[in-house]
Formats: C-alpha cells, structure tokens, sequence
C-alpha cells in the first residue's frame, strides 16, 4: 500500500521536485505475518517499519500486468551472509534521512556474540555459553534441557521449528544470534512512587542480569520523541505444554556506574495476558502469538534527576516472566525463557518533506509465517504496487 508520506514524495517526484520516490527497500520483522484471507490494516498514515532490520537498494524496475492490474515492480538483492525472518516490507526514498546525520535510526543491539555481553550474578561475572546443537538434545522431546539460566543460541535451532513453537511465533527473526534468559533468573516487582501515576519496577535482591560495558548509547542529540524499540520472543520450556505464564517484564538499565547507586535511565517493559498489569496497558494472546516489539518514546524512560546519556557506561538487562505455576500468585518461573533479538533506535522526529517511507506490506501467504532469508544464500526481494486512475 501507498502511504500518505508516498502519495506526497510521489507528487513531488512527478513534478520534478523530488529526485526519487522509492529508492531503497527496507525489511522488517516486527509485524505479525498475515493469512492469504487476511485483511491488511490500514497504514496509509505508517511512517516506519514495525522493527526495521535493514535497508537495500533498488537494483532494477519494471512494469507488468498481473491478473489484469498494471503494477510497477521494484527488485533488490538481499544481504547474502546474515540470515533473517522477514514479516514486512516498506518503501524508502533513500537509504538514511538525511536531515537526521548521525542521530539517524539505527540497531543498538543485536545481541550476537560479538558484543561481548557477560553474565552477571551477586558473586561472580561470567561469559554467556554458546550452545549451537538442539536445545532438546538428545531426547528430542521439545523439552529445553540446557542448565543454564542465561545462554546463547542459534534462532535457527531445530527446536524452533517445532509445530507447537513456530505455530505461536516463538522464533526469533533479527540475525541468527540470541541470548535467552530463564524466566526465574531475576525477580521484577512494581512499586509506585509517591505523588506518581505510574508503578516503576523493583529489582528484588538476589536478581541477576546480563552486562555490557561501554556501550555506544549517546542519545543526547535525538529528540525527547524519538523512540527504543526493544524486539524479543516468549519461550516455553516445554514446548507441548499448553501452559501459558500471566506477565512479562524486561528492564533495560542504562547506568553510569556498574553499582546501584549511580545514575540511569530504565526502559521498562511488561506484557500481560490479560488487563492485570498496572505498568503499562500492553495486553497479548500468549497462546497465539509471542513474539514481540516494545516500543518507548526517549522521554518515557525512567529516569534519575541528574541522568546524561553520555555518561553511561554500561548497560544490564533483567528478565522475568511471571506465572502461576505453584499457587494462585504469579511468581518467577522457570519455565518459560525471554530471547533477546534487537534493541533499535527509531528517528521519528527528524522531518524532511522529500525523505520517507513511501510504501509498505506486511508478509502474507497461506500458512501467515514469515519468510525466511537463510545465511550464505542469494536472495531478491520485490514490492510491487498498482497503478491505475480513478
């Protein structure tokens, strides 16, 4: 579908004000594929992908007629290396705003092995196993049988494509590369502060978190509206269990010192199966779907009164999922696992009248599952849109 912002480019472009309507396709993975029977919402007034993962540019263009519609076909080669889930595809202009420069949209974390996150708990610090064969080796059972709270895996591995686990959308799609956390591995609690309107969350003691030093996190110079946008997966231990846990929560903690008594900024996410949470009005079908993007506006973020983004100097992530495994109080359970896929940052503040997403489509085919793009293989990816008067 064409966007108001591509009705507007293309305008220009016709009137030879504009040097270009579609230049680049962008491919994401934050949407929800659809059913062939689906119907598409309208996103005329879309301004960006959902979770963008990358952007190629426009090799070739054609027009053809398809089942008696003229339609013009844009093409580009996709990355031949990485490997990706592809959900939703957008048109671009160009390939960056460039009115934005440096503070331009851009992935912070992709969470592979080469950003160097470590384990931490209250007696030690420790590297993040990798462990590349069947999460249910040797029993094939589609029962994780990793001992380790805090791992690395591939979002390719054999038990992801499980019909349970890829029927609820439990496989991540950014890179290859993820790092799951047990669901009990930290205790997340709401607490409201006094004259506030909003609960804030609680790191209860004997809670552990990944870490990463000198992160690259200097967000001084985008607007207070531009928006973190934290992409991850729900993970059943049991992936024929028909159990579903009650609540998410993921803290992002952005600190200037590695204790607790510095300064920060917290982006805090929950996601709850039904209206009980009181953080945030973020409401899923965990039977359904679990895979997810969170998104907050710079200016939502939790902060201390004398917080500086330059002075961050490392970044710890706590996960919980809360269920009610024992009793009829959710508690941390080590059943489920959250896995981390991508933090973004999304420019949205940053106009340019000759710069945007001009088009888009969410992936649709019969079985509503994203198309995957295997690493080391050549692929293209084409858009194709309608033309006619009216």
């Amino acid at each position: 579908m064409i966007t108001d912002t591509g009705k507007s480019i293309i305008g220009k472009y016709l009137l030879g004000q504009a040097p270009a309507y579609a230049s680049y396709i962008a491919v994401g993975c934050g949407s929800k594929p659809l059913d062939t029977f689906d119907v598409q919402n309208d996103v005329s007034n879309k301004q960006n992908l959902d979770f963008e993962m990358f952007r190629v540019p426009i090799s070739s263009k054609g027009f053809i007629k398809e089942n008696g519609i003229d339609k013009i076909v844009l093409t580009a080669e996709l990355p031949t290396e990485e490997r990706y889930e592809i959900s939703e595809i957008g048109l671009y202009s160009a390939g960056l705003n460039p009115s934005a420069g440096a503070y331009d949209s851009k992935t912070i974390f992709a969470f592979t092995n080469t950003e160097n996150w470590q384990y931490h708990t209250e007696a030690s610090a420790a590297e993040i196993v990798f462990f590349p064969a069947a999460l249910d080796s040797p029993q094939n059972d589609n029962i994780i049988s990793i001992a380790n709270p805090v791992f690395q895996t591939n979002a390719d591995n054999l038990i992801f494509f499980k019909t349970s686990r890829a029927d609820r959308y439990e496989r991540c799609r950014f890179l290859n590369n993820i790092i799951l956390i047990q669901g009990n591995d930290a205790d997340i609690t709401l607490s409201e502060e006094s004259g506030s309107t909003l609960d804030h969350f609680v790191i209860e003691p004997g809670s552990n978190h990944i870490h990463l030093t000198n992160p690259q996190v200097d967000f001084s110079k985008n607007s207070p509206k531009d928006e973190l946008r934290l992409a991850f997966s729900l993970i059943s231990k049991n992936g024929s269990s028909f159990a579903i846990p009650d609540t998410v929560r993921i803290l992002i903690d952005f600190s200037s010192t590695d204790t607790g008594s510095g300064e920060f900024a917290r982006f805090e996410a929950e996601i709850n199966q039904d209206s009980s949470g009181n953080l945030e009005n973020y409401i899923a079908d965990f039977e359904t779907n679990r895979y997810f993007v969170i998104s907050k506006q710079l200016q939502e973020l939790y902060t201390t009164a004398n917080f500086t983004w330059d002075a961050v100097t490392v970044v710890k992530i706590y996960a919980c999922v809360l269920s009610e495994d024992s009793g009829p109080t959710p508690i941390p359970s080590s059943n489920y696992y959250i896995a981390l896929d991508a933090l973004r940052l999304e420019n949205t503040q940053t106009v340019n009248p000759l710069y945007g997403l001009t088009g888009y489509s969410v992936v649709k085919n019969d079985n509503a599952t994203t198309v995957i793009k295997s690493p080391n293989t050549s692929n293209y990816v084409e858009f194709r849109f309608a033309v006619g008067v009216s």
